[in-house]
This record gives C-alpha cells, sequence and structure tokens, in this order.
C-alpha cells in the first residue's frame, strides 16, 4: 500500500513536471548563461558545507531502533528517525523520503505496529519543523544486524543516511 502511494505521487510529479516544460517560453541567452554560472558556483560552494544528514530539502536522522511485536505478533524492529522539512511546502516523511532496511541482504517489508498506528510517518511537518517518526519493518530474524539506508523519494542526487543496528 505504501509503495503504492508512492508509484502514484512519482507518476504524477512526473506529469505535472512534463506540463510545465511543455510550456517554457524564450529567454535572453546571456541572462540565462549568467544565472547558470551563478547557481553552479553557489551549489559547489553549498556541498562543501552540506550536513551528511541533509537530502535536498530535507533532514534525516537515523536515531535508534528497537525490536517489538508488530499488529499481527510478529518480531518486528522500529526504527526511530528525525525528519526535518526544509523545503518551501508542508510533507510528510512518507512522501519526501524513501527509508529501505535490509536485514541478510534483502530489504524487509513495512509493518504496522502492535496498536495499529503508523508512527507519524503520514503527519505533514510544516518548513522549518521537525518530527520524529516511527517505521516498523517485519525482521527476518532477532539475531543478524540490520541496515537502515534513506534517500530522497524523488531525486537524481545519490546522497544516502545509512545506520545499521546490532539486535543481539
Amino acid at each position: 500500500m505504501k509503495n503504492l502511494k508512492r508509484v502514484l505521487l512519482l507518476m504524477g510529479i512526473i506529469t505535472f513536471a512534463l506540463s510545465l516544460t511543455a510550456c517554457g517560453g524564450t529567454e535572453d541567452k546571456a541572462s540565462t548563461e549568467k544565472t547558470k554560472t551563478e547557481t553552479a558556483k553557489a551549489e559547489t560552494k553549498e556541498k562543501k558545507k552540506t550536513d551528511p544528514n541533509t537530502l535536498g530539502d530535507y533532514k534525516v536522522e537515523i536515531l535508534s531502533s528497537e525490536v517489538v511485536k508488530d499488529y499481527a505478533g510478529s518480531d518486528a524492529i522500529a526504527v526511530k528517525t528525525k525528519f526535518t522539512n526544509n523545503s518551501k511546502e508542508n510533507t510528510s516523511f512518507m512522501v519526501a523520503i524513501d527509508q529501505q532496511v535490509f536485514q541478510n541482504g534483502t530489504q524487509l517489508e513495512t509493518t504496522v505496529s502492535a496498536d495499529g498506528g503508523m508512527g507519524g510517518v503520514d503527519k505533514d511537518v510544516q518548513p522549518g519543523a521537525t518530527l520524529e517518526i516511527t517505521d516498523y519493518y517485519k525482521l527476518q530474524d532477532t539475531q543478524n544486524k540490520v541496515d537502515v539506508e534513506a534517500k530522497e523519494l524523488i531525486s537524481f542526487s545519490k546522497n544516502t543516511v545509512k545506520k545499521s543496528f546490532e539486535l543481539k
């Protein structure tokens, strides 16, 4: 269900972006080149002092994990993450960030907590605000380590925030 929402959102954004490019007009070539140069310099300067937890317009800090039971009584891992929205619009962690959890080299399925809650991943966060969320994943076992990777959902950047947790 979560992946379906992400796919539908991605398709909508791509369609919107394509329709905007069809509406483009003409621009002064010298002005465009100057703007591109200034933007490239600013981006290079920004990259030098970028926080490793910054993913585009968002900041993601993977805080901790805990082995819990999910709604079906199966072993799960609850991953606590701090999400800061530095964009100009309200957005939720679920819409902005693709967080994947792996155990034994295989991606774990998302699940729901024992109380049926979603841990705040679906709550919108206003620009400049921070929310601590908890996401749940069904474990394969309770012995082997778990690797968490977060990246911006829609981005050409390869920036990733990673953290590993020992379950023993």
